[in-house]
């Protein structure tokens, strides 16, 4: 009587992904200036997404008494125009099971990436500064510079969907406290047009913001064969409140910053994805080539502007009941 009940449920949260990632995608699109703040604020962004992409995730069905680990590696390159973000994550996770449909997760990560590029042209406006410049006017940024850390730990509750089924099928609901950090994050710019054309100054958007993310995962684990496992995923993230993403502008006798005087542009978008990891479980080594795809097509739709979008995501989990068919 209960057996359409998985089927919903697995249907439901792909619906639900599904209709996040497509709304992201409009609302990104809607805006169509491209101008330099709009192409900036997707390099952080753009970041975010590739760590909540390589979020540790339980290796399998939740036994009491017995914990799950779980280290994960991952490397991220994007490209924003002419704006690239490198650089790695590490993140862990131990999990165990409260009872036969019940448990919990403890995880933490911690990133670090570099800014770079330049060479391009965008248009640089300032509506929400007070600046002696006639603007907004096409300008060239000859070289990008920056990083970005990106750190936070969680916890989640851990729900087991089929506890006498051969196969696992789970539902994470859980949060991070997190913090982001964009340290340095100047563009070199020259107006190219307007009366103020030929002027040389900083774009500064250096920024720091706090989110409490809640998440919500839906994973199922089955036997490939008698040393593989396979499992597709889907998730749901929201960074809550927005976070400020400042911009200070210099030129020749001005120095002026949304955090003295403006109003700063906002960081930190919902993110929704799907994954297909396989996991050897003698060395519990996992990739996840499903999620590895999809981020490399979907960061094109959710934030326009990124015209590269490569992510490399192993992790190494130990544990995980499993009975075989």
């Amino acid at each position: 009587m209960n057996r359409g009940h998985p089927i919903l449920r697995i249907r439901f949260a792909q619906a639900c992904c599904a209709a996040v990632l497509a709304w992201s995608a409009c609302a990104a699109s809607a805006d169509a200036s491209h101008d330099i703040h709009y192409l900036a604020e997707h390099v952080p962004e753009s970041g975010m997404d590739a760590h909540y992409q390589s979020l540790p995730w339980p290796a399998g069905r939740l036994t009491p008494g017995e914990w799950q680990t779980s280290v994960d590696l991952s490397d991220a390159s994007t490209r924003t125009d002419f704006i690239d973000l490198d650089g790695s994550m590490i993140a862990f996770a131990a999990a165990t099971g409260a009872g036969e449909r019940w448990g919990y997760e403890v995880l933490g990560f911690d990133s670090e990436m570099r800014i770079s590029g330049g060479g391009g042209r965008a248009e640089l406006g300032a509506g929400f500064l007070p600046v002696p410049l006639h603007v907004p006017e096409l300008a060239e940024y000859p070289a990008a510079r920056g990083s970005l850390r990106q750190f936070g730990v969680g916890a989640a509750a851990v729900r087991e969907l089929r506890p006498q089924a051969p196969s696992s099928a789970q539902l994470i609901v859980g949060a991070l406290i997190e913090r982001v950090d964009v340290a340095g994050f100047e563009l070199d710019y020259r107006l190219l047009a307007g009366p103020d054309a030929g002027i040389l100054g900083i774009l500064d958007h250096s920024s720091r913001a706090t989110f409490v993310t809640p998440f919500v995962e839906w994973q199922q684990t089955r036997a490939l064969s008698r040393r593989w496992d396979w499992s597709p995923r889907a998730l749901f993230a929201l960074p809550l409140p927005a976070g400020d993403f400042d911009v200070r502008l210099t030129g020749p006798g001005f120095d002026v910053s949304t955090r003295a005087d403006g109003s700063p542009l906002k960081i930190g978008d919902g993110f929704a994805t799907f994954g297909l990891a396989l996991r050897h479980r003698p060395s519990g080594l996992e990739i996840d080539l499903g999620g590895m795809l999809f981020f490399a097509v979907a960061e094109h739709m959710s934030h326009p502007g990124v015209d590269r979008a490569v992510l490399t995501h192993v992790a190494w989990r130990w544990g995980g009941a499993h009975r075989d068919p």
